[in-house]
């Protein structure tokens, strides 16, 4: 009887191969690469990045109210096509320099076919709220609630 110790003998061959997992990230890539554009329009693309800047501004006026002398209130000014940063005191709309984030002006224009409905203004105080009511925004269908009292913006 003759023993061997060679590598083939003893080398087990269960397992995959490096070869393998890149097959298998290779296909899925592939597959999320055809399945992801299948599930949203561009119109719907469109309006959910609206969404999210919207959220945004909010948050970001919210912010500003937050970190100013009382009695000044900042929010936004929501008309069907647009918005505007608005800065009050004492309840009088008042001039100032700041520029919404990623944006040019203090005005953000939504793209072609986005509408806004529900609230017209929302303010907020230095504690961050609206005041004693729920507030709503509904881009074509998406809605944006804001809580009475906390200004709770849910992601």
């Amino acid at each position: 009887m003759r023993m061997s110790n060679t590598q083939s003998e003893t080398h087990s061959e269960k397992g995959f191969t490096l070869i393998d997992a890149v097959a298998v990230l290779i296909l899925l890539g592939i597959l999320a690469a055809v399945a992801i554009p299948l599930g949203i329009s561009a119109e719907e693309a469109k309006v959910q990045a609206e969404f999210s800047t919207l959220k945004g501004h909010l948050r970001y006026a919210q912010y500003l109210a937050m970190n100013d002398i009382s009695p000044i209130q900042w929010g936004l000014e929501i008309g069907g096509s647009s918005y505007e940063l608005v800065k009050y005191d004492n309840g009088a709309k008042t001039a100032h320099t700041r520029l919404l984030l990623g944006e040019s002006s203090a005005t953000h224009s939504f793209e072609n076919g986005v509408t806004a409905t529900g609230a017209a203004s929302v303010l907020f105080d230095d504690w961050g709220s609206p005041g004693t009511a729920d507030l709503s925004v509904a881009l074509n269908g998406m809605t944006i609630t804001i809580a009475a009292n906390t200004g709770f913006i849910p992601l």
